[in-house]
């Protein structure tokens, strides 16, 4: 699936998000949580939610050639979220919600230390990628996570 490239206006970024979004089967709620996340930043943050989906959108378009997009979009959905934000929207997707708190500096929050090694592994990797993506696309406000 083409997304728009990163330069686009953010109507456009948002629309690929959401299109990619009802497109993919998800585990348990994430679609709908992802949604609801989406209405909440239009509401409230109209910047952080372009910013949200421009990051989502870069890591899934720079994926290694066979590598699962669905962890690179969802956690670089929500990557820029507040704690309580990752814990309202996040609580049942332990995989995602492991992710976004280690990119707030938490240090292995529980929920991450119940993964299985494996699974882990592939975390690390892709906070690693988010890390690298958001340095290169975007000077970061002091609230946004590190």
């Amino acid at each position: 699936m083409e997304s728009p490239p990163a330069n686009q206006e953010p109507a456009k970024l948002v629309a690929a998000v959401r299109r990619i979004n009802d497109r993919w089967i998800v585990r348990g709620q994430l679609k709908s949580h992802a949604n609801d996340y989406l209405l909440q930043l239009e509401r409230l943050d109209p910047e952080r939610l372009a910013k949200s989906c421009q990051l989502a959108l870069e890591l899934v378009r720079n994926r290694v050639p066979g590598e699962d997009p669905k962890p690179l979009f969802y956690a670089g959905l929500f990557a820029l979220a507040t704690r309580d934000v990752v814990n309202e929207h996040l609580g049942e997707h332990l995989f995602t919600r492991a992710i976004c708190l280690l990119l707030h500096g938490d240090p292995e929050p529980p929920v991450y230390l119940d993964l299985p090694e494996a699974t882990r592994c592939l975390a690390n990797s892709v906070i690693l990628k988010i890390q690298a993506t958001i340095d290169r696309l975007f000077e970061k406000p002091a609230a946004w996570p590190a």
